[in-house]
């Protein structure tokens, strides 16, 4: 089995950009010089342990399959619809997360958090051609940023208001969002796509892919964040978030 550098790309071309943003935005072959986008090529992939991992099946149930079969799936004619979607980071390769730059994993305040506390939001993702993630918003009010390291990928984004109406947020969550319309795009190699904190959205892999991604709240998103706990309940998670704001001078 291969082993991914440990080193810190610091200063990586393509590391240096704001990932907040109020609507879908994508930045065009950013993260082709990012080391980890060299390290998930299906050549490097392949190197590794072949073995078992969790993935969804083209019923959407989870079966257990080999990672090779996975990555078999990539190219295959007749694809069986196999979906790698859930595998964290940590589990598959905590020396992938060094190679993302210091400069994209710093826009994630929670990285901040003590490591019995901090959220595991980091994903690798492997899929064939017709896999798909339903409409969702994602996990706590957070934001996401997207590395397609392989194939093509279209995504549909619609507002936080239609996020409200179809019930994916709390009812008073989606804030004044008029003027904001529905965002459709294809992500190609190199591209990161960036999700704002509840935008609903659905993604369609056009031929098999693979992808890496993670998300993250800092001040771009904090508000709204603090605002989606509040409506929900959460006091703890509320309090955790206003605690790492103050430590980071966010008022």
């Amino acid at each position: 089995m291969s082993t991914t550098s440990t080193s810190d790309p610091a200063g990586t071309p393509g590391s240096d950009v704001e990932l907040t943003a109020d609507r879908p935005v994508v930045h065009r072959g950013l993260g082709l010089g990012w080391p980890v986008f060299a390290a998930l090529q299906e050549p490097a992939l392949r190197q590794r342990e072949d073995r078992p991992v969790e993935v969804e099946d083209a019923e959407g149930r989870t079966v257990t399959a080999r990672l090779s079969e996975v990555l078999d799936e990539l190219s295959a004619p007749d694809p069986r619809g196999l979906y790698l979607r859930h595998q964290l980071v940590s589990e598959f390769d905590p020396g992938l997360w060094a190679l993302v730059p210091r400069g994209v994993r710093r826009h994630n305040w929670l990285s901040a958090l003590p490591e019995d506390v901090r959220p595991d939001w980091a994903w690798v993702m492997i899929g064939a051609a017709g896999t798909r993630s339903p409409m969702h918003v994602d996990v706590a009010a957070s934001a996401a940023w997207n590395l397609l390291c392989a194939g093509r990928k279209r995504w549909a984004f619609h507002p936080r208001r239609r996020a409200e109406e179809w019930h994916l947020l709390p009812a008073g969550c989606a804030g004044d969002d008029r003027g904001a319309e529905p965002v459709e795009l294809v992500q190609e190699p190199g591209d990161v796509v960036v999700t704002p904190s509840g935008w609903a959205h659905e993604v369609v892999n056009l031929t098999g892919t693979v992808s890496i991604t993670a998300n993250f709240v800092n001040g771009g998103n904090l508000d709204f964040a603090l605002r989606y706990f509040d409506l929900v309940g959460d006091e703890a998670s509320r309090d955790l978030l206003t605690a790492v704001g103050a430590s980071f001078g966010h008022r």
